[in-house]
């Protein structure tokens, strides 16, 4: 079932669904998905997708959402806040859009956009971080485009396919988001 949490202009995001297992699955078996995780020397079951999905919707204090299309109501992919530090207002964020079909159309910088206005205008965090691998350029395209800074680099932190690979860190503040951004958040109605 979708419910409609957070809207933007092609984009909502709606709670992760356990009834989405098959999807997430393929997902997590794709190559092309979790190599950008760091993930890509796992072995994932369905029963682990199962136990980690229902982990997600049971957890009031999740920040998961899946990334749902407005025009069709299709999951295309998830992003999520963690490692929140609600005292120093700071947290990481992460996400993917699944399907190579849906990718290079502007959803993943949507989302991320939207999942940064949630943290900062809902949440009241101050400081995002975001993790990415320097052979994903359509990530790095996107937090660049959102107006993420790269704030540090861990040199030859990931071994993929026989290749050490950096880890970058973008850093987004409150302050510097909303210089370029509206907000999706609609506010309470007096």
């Amino acid at each position: 079932m979708r419910y409609k949490k957070f809207e933007g202009d092609k984009l909502y995001f709606s709670p992760i669904d356990v009834n989405d297992l098959e999807i997430f699955t393929d997902w997590m078996s794709d190559e092309t998905v979790i190599r950008g995780l760091g993930s890509s020397n796992k072995n994932l079951t369905e029963m682990s997708e199962k136990n980690y999905l229902e982990k997600i919707a049971s957890n009031p204090n999740s920040h998961q959402f899946s990334i749902i299309l407005k025009a069709n109501d299709k999951l295309i992919g998830t992003y999520s806040l963690h490692e929140i530090d609600f005292l120093n207002g700071f947290c990481l964020v992460g996400g993917f859009i699944g399907d190579i079909e849906d990718r290079n159309k502007g959803y993943g910088t949507e989302a991320l956009t939207m999942i940064c206005d949630y943290a900062f205008n809902v949440l009241n965090i101050k400081n995002i971080v975001g993790q990415v691998y320097s052979f994903n350029k359509p990530s790095i395209k996107s937090y660049e485009k959102v107006g993420f800074k790269l704030a540090g680099t861990i040199i030859k932190n990931y071994f993929y396919r026989g290749n050490y690979h950096d880890e970058y860190y973008y850093q987004m503040s409150r302050e510097d988001f909303y210089k370029d951004h509206k907000t999706f958040v609609k506010p309470l109605p007096e």
